[in-house]
């Protein structure tokens, strides 16, 4: 009887090892993947889903997000081989085309600029702010564009302010609280908790002609793509990344339980004022908006700005290849 219990039980044990044995396996195969993103606010949210709802395992990947504040930092380290895909800004691809790299936008999960500028009570209107502090994450960012189009809409040029880097949304936000900046510019929830704090909305880019911007796009370099491997490995990342963006879409909850995660914000009202500013916000689908490529040149101060072709910008043959399969 004791021989029959003992080889009973090793049966099981081996079979659960066998059908074990396949999930280890697969976990052991996924693909480390180092991703650098920027910013830590609503306008990174489908990778913060796909990163905290467990997506990316899916398709693959074991991915290690790493907050790099301001696209210029990302796109740098891109292309010094520190990792290949970045979550980035698609003004800043610009510039370092221009500049001469091979930097690529292969998907654009935010083609519209949602980078607000909030200002001291004391600054009524964008023509105050001739000799005051402007607050952005860093120069070549997101937020300095979103800058740059709220001088321009109110005919101030740029050596007419004084622009501060503050390296991240959040440090931007506090630089408005303590006195360091007349007024910056941040997204949601930051935005919600200006508002809290008495600071008013000077600015709303989507409200305008300059809401149409590639605030947020995926970056790689374009000689790292036409290798057959990694194009397989930049689509299964779109794939994941698309789930993300649809969850941002439609899913409250989901959403509010990334942005915690992330932003450390915990008001639930900020939270669900975040996922309604964003949601209709992220595209129906990854591709990189041509127009608002172009509307991103505009602001780009380069001898060769006038003459680039901003096609050579982009690439969303990945994204057609992802939607067909």
């Amino acid at each position: 009887m004791r021989k029959t219990i003992h080889v009973v039980l090793s049966f099981v044990g081996a079979l659960a090892l066998a059908l074990s044995g396949p999930a280890h396996a697969a976990q052991r195969e996924l693909q480390k993947l180092t991703v650098g993103y920027t910013p830590i606010a609503g306008a990174s949210l489908p990778f913060f889903i796909a990163v905290e709802e467990k997506i990316f395992p899916k398709y693959g990947f074991d991915i290690f997000p790493v907050f790099m504040g301001g696209s210029p930092l990302i796109n740098s380290a891109i292309l010094a081989g520190e990792f290949p895909i970045g979550y980035t800004g698609g003004g800043a691809i610009i510039s370092s085309r221009l500049a001469g790299s091979d930097l690529i936008a292969i998907a654009s999960p935010l083609p519209v600029l949602t980078i607000d500028g909030w200002a001291k009570p004391e600054i009524k209107t964008i023509n105050d702010l001739r000799g005051k502090r402007v607050g952005v994450t860093r120069f070549g960012a997101s937020s300095y564009f979103a800058g740059l189009s709220m001088l321009e809409s109110a005919g101030v040029k740029p050596n007419e302010v004084v622009f501060i880097q503050n390296g991240g949304v959040g440090e931007s936000f506090a630089a408005l609280l303590g006195g360091r900046v007349d007024v910056c510019m941040i997204g949601y929830p930051f935005g919600l908790r200006a508002k809290k704090e008495g600071f008013h909305l000077l600015f709303r880019p989507s409200d305008t002609e300059y809401g149409l911007f590639p605030t947020a796009v995926i970056a790689a370099r374009e000689s790292w793509v036409k290798e057959p491997r990694n194009r397989k490995m930049a689509i299964d990342f779109l794939r994941a990344l698309n789930e993300g963006q649809q969850l941002a879409r439609e899913n409250a909850e989901v959403s509010k339980k990334a942005l915690r995660k992330f932003t450390r914000v915990n008001d639930d009202a900020e939270l669900q004022g975040t996922f309604e500013f964003y949601r209709t916000a992220f595209g129906a689908n990854l591709k990189v908006v041509e127009k608002s490529m172009a509307n991103a040149l505009k602001f780009i101060d380069h001898p060769k700005a006038k003459q680039f072709d901003v096609k050579q910008s982009f690439d969303n043959s990945l994204v057609d290849e992802m939607m067909k399969q």
